[in-house]
C-alpha cells in the first residue's frame, strides 16, 4: 500500500429516489380471556374473520402472512388496605392472544380503499398501519451505491486537481453494513378512522421512497 501521505480518502454519498410501487398493511389483532384456551380460540376465530373480510374484496386467503404471533399473561394493579395504609398488588387479569400480520401487494389506490375499508369494517377490529415501498429492494439499493461510487469519484477529482496531484488506481472501497430504506409510513392511529359506515375513498398520493449510503473509498494519489 502507497505511504500514507500518498492516498486520498473520500466518503461518497448515494441517494435515490422512486415513487412507491407496493403497499403493506400491517394489521395486529388481540383477544384476551381469562381462560388460555378461549383466548386462543378467540384469537383464530378473529384471523378467520379477517381472511374472509379480504377474500370478499378479491385478496386470495394466503395472502395475509402472520409476522409474529404470541399469548401472554395480563395483569393489574390492584388496590387493597393493610390497617390504614393503601397498598397494590398485582392482580392476575387473564391471557391476551396477540397476532401480527401483513397483506402486501401493488400500489394500486382502488386496491388500497377496498382492502382498508374491509379490514375497518371486519368484526375483528384489527389495528392497522400502511407503508409504502418498492417492490426491487436489491435493484433500489444498487441505485444508492453507484450514486455513492459517482459521489466519491467527483469529490476525490476536484480535491486532486485543486491539490495540484493526480487521481491513481483505487485501493481500497468499504461499506461495512447495509442501510436500511427510509419508508414514508401514513398510519391510522384508532379504529374510528377507516372504520365508517359507508365506504371511504381515500386519494393516496404517497411521498417518494427516499434513501441514501455512505461508502468510504481510498485511491493512490500520483
Amino acid at each position: 500500500m502507497p505511504e500514507e501521505n500518498r492516498i486520498i480518502n473520500v466518503r461518497g454519498i448515494g441517494h435515490a429516489v422512486q415513487a412507491p410501487d407496493k403497499v403493506v398493511l400491517s394489521l395486529t389483532l388481540t383477544a384476551q380471556n381469562k381462560e388460555y384456551a378461549a383466548a386462543l380460540k378467540v384469537g383464530s376465530q378473529q384471523i378467520e374473520m379477517l381472511r374472509e373480510s379480504v377474500v370478499a374484496v378479491g385478496f386470495n386467503a394466503e395472502d395475509i402472512k402472520t409476522v409474529n404471533f404470541d399469548v401472554r399473561t395480563i395483569y393489574e394493579d390492584e388496590e387493597y388496605r393493610s390497617g390504614n395504609t393503601k397498598r397494590y398488588r398485582s392482580a392476575f387479569v387473564g391471557f391476551e392472544c396477540r397476532h401480527n400480520l401483513q397483506l402486501a401487494f401493488d400500489f394500486d389506490n382502488e386496491k388500497l380503499n377496498a382492502a382498508t375499508n374491509a379490514i375497518a369494517n371486519c368484526l375483528s377490529q384489527p389495528k392497522i398501519s400502511i407503508a409504502f415501498t418498492v417492490k426491487d429492494i436489491a435493484a433500489f439499493n444498487d441505485k444508492i451505491l453507484e450514486s455513492a461510487a459517482h459521489d466519491a469519484r467527483r469529490k476525490a477529482e476536484i480535491l486532486c486537481v485543486a491539490s495540484g496531484v493526480k487521481l491513481g488506481k483505487l485501493i481500497r472501497i468499504s461499506y461495512p453494513c447495509d442501510e436500511e430504506i427510509n419508508r414514508r409510513e401514513v398510519v391510522f392511529a384508532n379504529q374510528e378512522v377507516l372504520g365508517c359506515s359507508t365506504d371511504t375513498a381515500f386519494d393516496f398520493q404517497p411521498e417518494d421512497v427516499k434513501a441514501d449510503a455512505a461508502v468510504d473509498f481510498i485511491w493512490e494519489i500520483v
